[in-house]
């Protein structure tokens, strides 16, 4: 078997370069990390990838680390807030070679540095195991609130306009192909998006920090997140299908299909699409759609906000039931 690099050799060749010389990681020298105070605290978010559930053994290892670096930063952009710091705990097989612990590094790095804005790596932890590949990663925040405070799931009112950034859909077509369940002619845009999902850019946060009552990155998929919402914020949520924005390539896959409403279905139930859908006053949204087109970011009005509860779905003004499942959702142990 291999012979594992020396745990110190490890840190100080891959994971303290990631520090970015941030003083309060001590270049992972030392157990702890220190972050300087902040008047308005700090936000947390903490994810993770497992393969065989979240990516497939094959999957290049560089790309791993960027979906696990992305799970976590969708969460903190539709929050309204800046990535301060991270750390990082990962479960290495012994059946894979440790030479490629430095592809999974490469990843985390590149993500952090260019997505995160030189987010430093503060700590955690290495270990091997006999099981699957399994890597965490928490990040800090800071909120761009005038407050200070993350934009909960909990504010929307009636009468908010709901918007969503970017594109819904590519995740689960990319999946589809991936696993061999379907087609993947005139997919390829599809899975390449597959491979590690991109939210939108860090910029939104600002904007979501400044215009947003409600907001939440869509992950176990749009009926189910925005089902988050409504319920937070003890109102229903009226979406209209035809408005969801899909690319080129999920329209064509929409048109190709014998029930078009049901293709629908599929694409806003998928999940891993990481775009935020914020909840907007409605003297509020032009001027939030003009900072969202100023920094290049699409935005889509596809509903709105009212009294009752849970979320009502119409497609092309005909009602249309929810469907049993609407999203994905942890099963049990």
């Amino acid at each position: 078997m291999e012979q594992a690099p020396p745990e110190f050799d490890l840190i100080a060749q891959l994971w303290a370069p990631l520090t970015r010389g941030a003083p309060w990681a001590y270049g992972l020298k030392d157990d702890v990390a220190y972050l300087p105070s902040s008047p308005v605290g700090h936000v947390v978010t903490c994810d993770q990838v497992i393969e065989g559930t979240h990516f497939l053994s094959s999957d290049p290892l560089n790309w791993v680390a960027k979906r696990l670096v992305r799970r976590n930063l969708s969460d903190l952009i539709a929050k309204g807030c800046k990535p301060v710091g991270a750390f990082l705990t990962l479960a290495w097989p012994k059946s894979r070679p440790n030479a490629l612990v430095a592809d999974f590094a490469d990843g985390l790095g590149q993500d952090l540095a260019d997505l995160c804005g030189d987010c430093p790596l503060l700590g955690g932890d290495t270990s091997s195991t006999t099981g699957p590949l399994v890597a965490s990663l928490a990040l800090i925040g800071r909120g761009l609130s005038v407050t200070g405070a993350p934009i909960l799931r909990s504010g929307a009112r009636s009468g908010d306009l709901v918007y969503l950034t970017g594109i819904i859909g590519d995740a689960y077509l990319g999946l589809q192909v991936r696993m061999g369940q379907m087609d993947g002619q005139g997919l390829a845009g599809a899975v390449a998006f597959a491979m590690a999902p991109a939210p939108p850019p860090l910029m939104v946060a600002d904007v979501i920090a400044t215009y947003a009552r409600a907001s939440i990155d869509i992950s176990d998929g749009l009926l189910a997140d925005a089902g988050h919402v409504a319920e937070a914020s003890h109102l229903a949520m009226h979406l209209n299908l035809e408005q969801v924005p899909l690319s080129a390539e999920a329209i064509t896959f929409v048109a190709r299909s014998p029930n078009q409403v049901e293709s629908l279905l599929s694409l806003v139930t998928g999940g891993d699409d990481y775009q935020a859908l914020m909840c907007i006053a409605p003297d509020e949204a032009a001027a939030f759609v003009s900072a969202l087109e100023t920094i290049g970011v699409r935005v889509t009005q596809i509903g709105v906000c009212q009294e009752g509860q849970g979320i009502v779905l119409n497609h092309s003004g005909s009602s249309v039931a929810l469907p049993a499942r609407t999203g994905w959702q942890f099963s049990g142990v």
